[in-house]
């Protein structure tokens, strides 16, 4: 059988359509082009209203494919995946990948063999699925459920699967990768300082961590990063600056907590690459709470901000509130947007004329070959170089998303 996936959202979900094609294929079947399906799987992410619009669009335009619907849509809202009216729905697909998938096929449980894409040499390797959070706006928590953590054995085994197959860099991908190991009676810096000691040339991206869960491991964690092997990347989400919306999404800290844990991280790694995630148009959030959100951005000097409107899921205990006119969400979304694009432009301005040293992770647009430093700058090479390969690059030109460089020397 020849078989299609297409995913959405977070990168947890890009780990799953990894394990659910690599399951597939120890099996005997076939990765194809979606003209060539037998079968379409649809990996779908419902984090916004936008998003599950977006999702049921997607399913209904595939209408007459043989479709599984995998993901967080079936999970978290099953009401609206029986409202679609495609004819040829076969089957939900479990986030596990040795599930029944309808009546199209059936996959035994097994250990997947994991093939890096053709196109980059990064591997996603999902290391727990749900959370410990109670976030007031979130629909993911009913998505995916509570806490279950792969064991640090079955971690450092995918490493080393995927490493053999030629992958150089291994994103952990999570909702939450502070939480991790907290059912098991483990932690992410015991995880981390497991994977360095893996032989073999390949970095470690750690993905999202929530600021409730990364204070009781901060110190340790901050240790287990400075293994060369890890990325000096942190992606810590505030969504406010504001501890009176802070309270009211249930987020379990307080602004000043995440810029504590943001600057110490910056004290030991000085070139620490930040990304933070902001919501804008949290119900009840004032222009004051507003200004309180941009001061924060600029106390924080982060190199991303990943700026959301708020977007009522249901189910949620936010839903209940009111919530406010669009045009109060987009204005200051795009002032954040603005706000952070600035700084960011600022920061990586000043690599403009340096050397760094970087991998070659994946192939670019265009002929182009994208590439990142030890702190995970994104680079833009214009030369057709092996992927794998290791190469000092002079920084020529610079935008707030990424940095453009040409061959200083070879390494």
């Amino acid at each position: 059988m020849r078989f299609y996936i297409e995913t959405y959202g977070c990168a947890a979900n890009q780990g799953n359509s990894e394990s659910f094609s690599a399951a597939l294929i120890e099996k005997g079947h076939h990765l194809s082009s979606l003209e060539e399906a037998d079968l379409v799987i649809i990996n779908t992410c419902v984090v916004t209203d936008r998003t599950e619009k977006n999702m049921i669009k997607r399913l209904c335009q595939l209408q007459g494919e043989r479709l599984v619907i995998a993901g967080c849509l079936p999970a978290a809202m099953p009401e609206t995946v029986q409202d679609i009216r495609c004819q040829k729905v076969m089957g939900i697909l479990d986030r596990s990948a040795g599930q029944k998938m309808g009546k199209a096929f059936r996959s035994e449980e097994t250990r997947p063999r994991h093939l890096p894409p053709a196109q980059n040499l990064c591997a996603v390797i999902n290391i727990s699925e749900g959370c410990k959070g109670r976030c007031s706006y979130c629909i993911v928590r009913r998505a995916r459920g509570a806490l279950r953590s792969k064991t640090v054995q079955e971690v450092t085994e995918e490493i080393q699967r995927r490493q053999k197959e030629g992958a150089v860099e291994i994103q952990l991908a999570s909702q939450d990768a502070a939480a991790y190991g907290l059912d098991l009676g483990s932690s992410l810096p015991e995880l981390l300082d497991a994977v360095v000691r893996i032989d073999g040339d390949f970095r470690v991206r750690v993905g999202m961590m929530n600021p409730d869960l990364l204070s009781p491991i901060l110190e340790n964690l901050i240790r287990s990063y400075e293994d060369p092997k890890i990325y000096k990347f942190l992606h810590l989400p505030v969504q406010s600056g504001s501890d009176r919306v802070l309270d009211s999404m249930k987020r379990g800290y307080e602004a000043r907590d995440f810029l504590d844990m943001a600057a110490r991280f910056r004290a030991a790694f000085p070139d620490l690459t930040l990304y933070t995630d902001v919501i804008s148009g949290f119900p009840g959030e004032t222009d004051e709470d507003s200004r309180a959100t941009e001061d924060l951005i600029r106390a924080a000097d982060p190199d991303k901000v990943n700026v959301t409107r708020y977007s009522s899921r249901p189910g949620t205990v936010a839903s209940k509130l009111k919530d406010m006119p669009s045009r109060f969400k987009k204005d200051r979304s795009r002032r954040m947007t603005r706000l952070w694009q600035e700084i960011a432009g600022r920061r990586n301005g000043l690599y403009l004329g340096k050397t760094l040293v970087v991998q070659v992770t994946e192939r670019g647009r265009e002929g182009t070959m994208m590439a990142r430093s030890p702190n995970y700058r994104k680079t833009v090479i214009h030369e057709p170089l092996l992927l794998g390969s290791v190469h000092r690059l002079r920084i020529v030109k610079t935008s707030p998303f990424y940095l453009v460089g040409e061959l200083a020397s070879r390494k």
